[in-house]
């Protein structure tokens, strides 16, 4: 099935800045704040466009995507931050 209408830049943009955060918070840093701000500024990115919900769906499902793959690579924090971010997503 298609990916319903998005704007590619802007997930893929935020997806990047995500991961980001992931390598910090595999480093043991903690991202909470960071991580809530960017996504703040996520959704509000997202909802300012002309396919708004499209790509909300996109970016939940793409850093649910990547939270999976971490779990797999058994990187727990990494999975963490990016599950946190598609939480914050929906």
């Amino acid at each position: 099935m298609p990916e319903p209408r998005h704007d590619e830049a802007l997930v893929n943009g935020i997806v990047e800045r995500i991961s980001a955060l992931s390598v910090s918070a595999f480093d043991g840093a903690d991202v909470s704040r960071e991580l809530q701000q960017v996504m703040q500024e996520a959704v509000a990115q997202c909802r300012a466009g002309p396919d708004a919900q499209g790509s909300l769906t996109v970016l939940a499902t793409r850093l649910r995507e990547h939270a999976e793959a971490a779990e797999r690579e058994d990187q727990p924090s990494v999975r963490d931050t990016f599950a946190r971010a598609a939480a914050l997503a929906t």
